[in-house]
């Protein structure tokens, strides 16, 4: 199998973590933007003067999320480069929409002789929102406290720019998402 940097993305609640852990037990490493960034995202937060849960704010946009990224990007690659395929969970909503940060994170997998794959969870977001109060994360607060407000900012749809495989975990998927994984999981292995 030729190394892959899988990204999979997805709003929170959309079940991009259980995915990412099914489909790595086939396919290669996982790695999860909030299991690697949760304790230096909380000591940066608090050191610029934001709430440790705090995931919207400017302050934490403008200089916290993308050395989140940065740094598990960077984690995933040089596992690549020692002969792994790596999946990599995060919302990635910018990143899909972002044409540049696409272009650039396919050639740094490419001078690694590694193909990128993105994949988008989708969910509704009502089965979203359950999800998000069953995980009961404080990081969670602020945005079920402003639900409307928070949904208005997110894509319903898988990003274009990204070419996504997109698998549906919504509350009744056409076809149930254990069979979306197996597909997913045998296209990525060539099994197809």
């Amino acid at each position: 199998m030729a190394k892959r940097l899988i990204l999979i993305g997805g709003m929170p609640g959309s079940g991009k973590t259980h995915i990412g852990k099914e489909l790595a037990r086939r396919i290669g490493l996982f790695v999860d933007k909030d299991t690697m960034s949760r304790f230096f995202t909380e000591e940066m937060l608090q050191l610029l003067g934001s709430h440790v849960d705090d995931r919207e704010s400017e302050t934490y946009l403008a200089h916290v999320r993308s050395v989140e990224y940065e740094t598990m990007i960077k984690h995933a690659l040089e596992n690549i480069e020692i002969g792994h395929s790596v999946i990599c969970s995060a919302p990635f909503i910018s990143e899909f929409n972002d044409e540049n940060w696409l272009k650039n994170t396919s050639f740094d997998a490419e001078l690694l002789d590694a193909e990128i794959v993105t994949i988008w969870i989708h969910v509704d977001f009502p089965t979203a929102r359950q999800r998000i109060i069953a995980r009961g994360a404080s990081r969670d607060t602020w945005k079920l406290a402003n639900w409307e407000t928070y949904i208005s900012k997110l894509p319903d749809t898988a990003p274009l720019n990204a070419g996504a495989i997109v698998i549906d975990n919504s509350g009744s998927p056409e076809t149930p998402l254990h069979e979306q994984i197996e597909a997913v999981g045998a296209q990525l292995l060539g099994e197809n």
